[in-house]
């Protein structure tokens, strides 16, 4: 045991104290504590002692002291001494534990772990020159990183630990000093003579005495695995070690690469590891301190004789008026295991949501990314800008299903949720309203409504919106489309209207049908149109009307038939035009007429025909131009007419036909031209039931087939000359 030993306090108001007994305790990774009893003036002001550095020494045997450079951190007054003086239980503790009594809500973006610890002493008052990295490996780069309701060592201890850093106090007699490390060249020997016998507690000098080495089963293999969204195929699960008698397995560690996890695996396994081999041991040797190595000699089992790592050392002194003494307890591990720190801070777990206002650029109104991610700032956010750093990109959940795809606007209040709670993982998952951004309706007066509402960007005042009315009697489906509607239909459409349906279009409309079309109307259809129409038909087209159709036209009529035309009327068919009526066919002309067939047109009515043309009509058939009537017939002419047969031309009546004429009216026959009244065909054949007169005003009639019938009451006039060419053959 030591002949001599001295044990001494200094710090502001406290140097005339005398130090009765201390307990020291030093741990790699963890901030030095000490317990000290003294005798101290009774007029301390100990309020004002506390946080204030203070240095306690340790001296034996007159050597070089060991000093600790603490803080004070309580005091507890316990009872008077006499002259003076109070007994006083002190508590005492590096200036990193000073780091316990600051908590916060803050974000890190675009840092490493050591940078993010930098950041934390300095904004502890941590001074610079007490701190020092010597790290062998770059540290992950970090997107986000949350310091959330945890206190400023938990966070540094958490952030250091995840990724295998240590740190280790060294004091002396000026100053005390951090380093954070992450791997063996940052331990030093002990002071003085780096090997240590092993001696019997009752032997004399200096020496480790009652040492133990415990060895238990651990893992023999660590795993790590996550998930990330912008590599989703990517599988980032990684093990690290042997296949044996464990697998620790840990997710959402945070790595975003094969790489980075096989690093985490490794940090993993090692700091399993460092925990399978551990010593303890009693010592009265003063230099053992946390983060320095010694050399074990002399034991009784040669595989103890080894190099030892002292990760942690509690030194008890006590001085007394009948003597001193001095012990101090180590936990030790086997050098050839590499330290990693114990992860004792526990990452921080969010379970519910949070609220955060997106933001973006001066003047945005919406700002994203190729992901559709937000950025938003946390109302817990005393630091952050209103602005694109307010936070990283966050992910922002959509509608159930399917692919449906809303950005957040800059300005919305949104519900923020946690991925695995973890607040470095957000995930902005519904708007909130509030009283600055209320619902776009009054309610509860609107409360059977429902609605999906996007405002126009640049703002305009107008929106988007698929709206749903619910109130009985009131139900509605409404959709605005505040500029532009474009609907698709890859299959079948089927739509069903109970009642009315009305369409409106202000410009122009265009339907394009690639197959057949079919429309069923059970009353009456009435389509007006303000200028042209067209249409256009590639093969046959069939029109039926159960009753009278009207046409009226205001200028001309032009009707070209590429093949057969057929044409069926139950009733009436009326055709008036301002202008010319023109209709042709490239192929045969079929018309049924049930009732009568009138076509009046100011300039002209024609009807031209490639092959043959037929024609039934059940009344009356009236053509009437102020100028002229004209046929004009390549294959044979067949034309029946049950009523009245008139046409009335205010310039020429032309009937040309290259095959042969039939013409049966049931009733009177009238053809009258200001003109020139003229029928041509190979072979004219015109039965009158009635009476049949043909007007030339012009002086001209000419009948020019290679041979003529008439049957009837037929009467030719002209003013000029009649002439008939061919065979005659007139029946009165």
């Amino acid at each position: 045991m030591p002949q001599a030993l001295a044990l001494t306090l200094q710090g502001p108001g406290l140097d005339d104290a005398v130090v009765l007994s201390a307990r020291v305790v030093e741990a790699l990774s963890q901030p030095t504590r000490a317990s000290v009893d003294i005798l101290a003036p009774a007029d301390v002001d100990w309020d004002a002692q506390m946080a204030a550095p203070v240095s306690l020494a340790i001296s034996i045997d007159g050597a070089a002291a060991r000093h600790f450079r603490l803080v004070v951190t309580g005091a507890r007054v316990e009872d008077m001494e006499g002259e003076g003086r109070c007994r006083v239980a002190v508590e005492l503790a590096h200036e990193l534990a000073l780091l316990a009594l600051r908590a916060d809500v803050r974000m890190f973006q675009e840092k490493n772990a050591q940078e993010i610890i930098a950041a934390v002493l300095d904004g502890a008052g941590v001074p610079a020159d007490h701190v020092s990295f010597s790290l062998q490996r770059e540290p992950f780069q970090r997107t986000y990183c949350v310091q959330y309701r945890e206190t400023d060592l938990a966070f540094v201890s958490r952030i250091a630990e995840n990724e295998g850093i240590f740190y280790v106090i060294r004091d002396d007699d000026g100053s005390t000093h951090v380093t954070f490390a992450d791997a063996q060249s940052a331990f030093e020997p002990i002071e003085g003579e780096s090997s240590v016998r092993f001696v019997s507690s009752d032997a004399r000098g200096l020496g480790v005495f009652d040492f133990e080495l415990e060895t238990r089963a651990v893992p023999a293999k660590a795993t790590v695995g996550d998930y990330s969204f912008e590599t989703p195929m990517v599988d980032l699960t990684v093990s690290d070690g042997a296949d044996g008698h464990g697998d620790h397995f840990e997710y959402f560690t945070g790595h975003r690469t094969p790489a980075e996890g096989q690093i985490l695996a490794k940090i993993r396994g090692e700091e399993i590891q460092a925990g399978e081999t551990v010593g303890t041991g009693a010592s009265n040797n003063l230099a053992f301190r946390a983060g320095a190595w010694f050399e074990l000699e002399e034991t009784a089992l040669p595989a103890l004789s080894t190099r030892y790592l002292i990760t942690a050392v509690e030194h008890r002194i006590e001085v007394r008026g009948g003597g001193s003494s001095y012990t101090n307890e180590i936990t030790v591990i086997p050098w050839d295991r590499p330290f990693r720190p114990a992860r004792t801070a526990p990452p921080p777990r969010i379970p519910g949501v949070h609220a955060a206002v997106v933001t973006g650029p001066s003047g945005a109104e919406i700002h994203t990314e190729e992901l559709g991610r937000m950025k938003g700032k946390f109302f817990w956010d005393r630091i952050g800008k209103d602005d694109d750093t307010s936070s990283c990109w966050m992910r922002v959940g959509q509608l159930p299903i399917g692919g449906s795809m809303a950005l957040a606007r800059v300005g919305w209040e949104m519900a923020v949720a946690y991925v695995g709670g973890d607040p470095d993982r957000p995930v902005a998952v519904a708007r909130l309203y509030n009283a600055e951004r209320v619902s776009p309706y009054g309610y509860p007066a609107a409360k059977t409504r429902m609605a999906i509402q996007t405002p126009s960007s640049p703002a305009s005042g107008k929106s988007n919106e698929l709206r749903m009315e619910d109130g009985g009697g009131g139900m509605e489906l409404f959709i605005n489309a505040s500029k532009d509607y474009d609907g698709q239909t890859n299959n079948d459409k089927t739509e069903t209207i109970g009642v009315d349906e009305e369409l409106q279009v202000g410009a122009d409309r265009e339907v394009a049908i690639g197959g057949k079309e079919t429309a069923s109307i059970g009353a009456n259809e009435s389509t007006t149109v303000g200028a042209a129409a067209s249409v256009a038909i590639a093969t046959d087209r069939k029109k039926s009307v159960g009753g009278s159709e009207t046409v009226s036209i205001g200028s001309g009529l032009e009707m070209n038939v590429g093949g057969s035309d057929s044409e069926t009327t139950g009733g009436s068919h009326t055709t008036l035009a301002a202008l010319g009526v023109s209709r042709s066919s490239s192929s045969s002309h079929s018309l049924t007429v049930g009732g009568s067939l009138v076509s009046a047109a100011a300039a002209g009515v024609g009807v031209a025909v490639v092959g043959a043309k037929s024609e039934t009509i059940g009344g009356v058939k009236l053509a009437v131009s102020g100028a002229t009537v004209s046929e004009s017939v390549v294959g044979a002419l067949a034309a029946t007419v049950g009523g009245v047969l008139v046409q009335a031309a205010g310039g020429n009546r032309e009937g040309a036909t290259k095959g042969a004429a039939a013409v049966t009216v049931g009733g009177v026959l009238c053809a009258n031209a200001g003109s020139k009244v003229s029928i041509a065909a190979p072979k004219v054949a015109i039965r009158v039931l009635g009476v049949a007169n043909f007007l030339g005003g012009g002086g001209i009639l000419n009948l020019t087939p290679a041979s003529a019938s008439f049957v009837g009451l037929v009467t030719l006039d002209a003013s000029g000359k009649v002439t008939i060419s061919g065979n005659p053959n007139l029946v009165g």
